[in-house]
């Protein structure tokens, strides 16, 4: 029976139950916690999150049951599935249990196999239900970004174009110009959440795999940079890159120019008018084996860390706007973390508000 390292939490008063439990365990490969109270038991929960609880019933100053009350009634615990452990098999007992929140129960003496049927099938619930909440955040996002973001951009186009349709003898030069430009940055930002999307669920449905070849980093960066420097000219921001010349990597050259767009599209979008960006690649040893680590980093607002924690998940709603108002929903660094992912490489983010941010991500060298 493969655990893999899961963490259990055994509360009970009786020391001797506790060393009999904690080896069941060890032999079957779980983590383990112990507690010889309610207090106790309340007190860990505070420090770690456990995938399942032993819980006793029968313990002095606070019982089973009200310690299961009170985990239950912590929204951050409330979801960890309780087997009480106990000798009392009446009904009233057991209905008990049920009510403030066991999820199963089993009898002392217990059998060491029954035991673990029981900790495994309840693991595996929550993990199936934890799994099942996260596809349907995931879907409910898919969805948000097209019925939302997608149909704004688009209303845009139409909204500018029936007006230029409709009225263009009556509008001067430099209104039907500037309806043009609305016109054409919505449809760039429609292609470019289309493609994300795209490319996100062809990821996600084992369409798209990494199709991997031996070609020069520096190239598909220096083609990034001289392809964003006319949206960087537009808020004057200078670039600055500091990339070496021969980086032969192994990786899929269309998944890696999709990251440094992305990257680069977002550094551009969330830095002020007037500020820089910087390119720099490195060579680094992790494992004895070398890797090419490009970092892009930007002076640009910044993110604290509650916004850093929703990065690359798409079931958290992630929304922002650029300095200049320019939309995003998240999506591109969802879809850098998946294709760097894809070529067996990393992602990492660091920043500080009203400082800026610096996005790195390493790819193996090809000796």
């Amino acid at each position: 029976m493969n655990s893999s390292k899961k963490l259990i939490l055994i509360v009970d008063d009786n020391s001797n139950n506790l060393k009999l439990i904690a080896n069941v365990l060890m032999e079957s490969d779980y983590d383990f916690r112990m507690a010889k109270s309610g207090k106790s038991a309340l007190s860990i929960l505070e420090k770690t999150k456990p995938d399942l609880i032993l819980l006793d019933i029968q313990m002095p100053d606070m019982d089973g049951y009200e310690t299961c009350k009170r985990i239950k009634a912590n929204l951050e615990y409330s979801k960890i599935p309780v087997i009480f452990l106990t000798a009392n098999t009446d009904s009233e007992s057991v209905n008990k249990a049920f009510k403030v929140g066991g999820v199963d129960f089993v009898t002392k003496p217990f059998n060491s196999e029954e035991l673990l049927a029981r900790i495994y099938t309840h693991i595996k619930l929550k993990t199936q239900s934890e799994e099942l909440e996260r596809q349907n955040a995931t879907k409910d996002k898919f969805f948000s970004i097209i019925s939302h973001d997608l149909r704004n951009p688009i209303a845009n186009v139409i909204g500018f174009s029936n007006i230029l349709n409709e009225n263009f003898e009556d509008l001067n030069k430099e209104k039907i110009k500037s309806f043009i430009k609305y016109i054409n940055e919505s449809s760039k930002f429609s292609l470019e959440i289309l493609e994300n999307l795209l490319n996100w669920a062809r990821v996600k449905s084992g369409v798209l795999k990494s199709d991997k070849i031996n070609f020069n980093l520096s190239d598909i960066l220096s083609k990034n940079i001289e392809g964003h420097t006319p949206q960087a000219l537009a808020k004057k921001i200078s670039f600055n890159s500091n990339i070496d010349d021969n980086l032969l990597i192994h990786a899929d050259e269309k998944m890696i120019s999709t990251v440094v767009r992305n990257l680069l599209s977002n550094a551009i979008k969330f830095t002020p008018n007037g500020g820089g960006i910087s390119i720099s690649t490195k060579e680094i040893v992790v494992d004895d084996k070398k890797f090419i680590e490009t970092e892009i980093q930007d002076t640009g607002v910044g993110m604290t860390q509650e916004e850093l924690d929703k990065l690359f998940k798409i079931e958290n709603n992630f929304l922002s706007k650029g300095t200049n108002n320019e939309k995003g929903t998240g999506l591109g660094l969802i879809l850098c973390k998946e294709f760097i992912s894809e070529n067996d490489g990393d992602i990492k983010v660091e920043s500080i508000p009203n400082i800026g941010s610096k996005f790195s991500f390493n790819l193996e060298c090809v000796n």
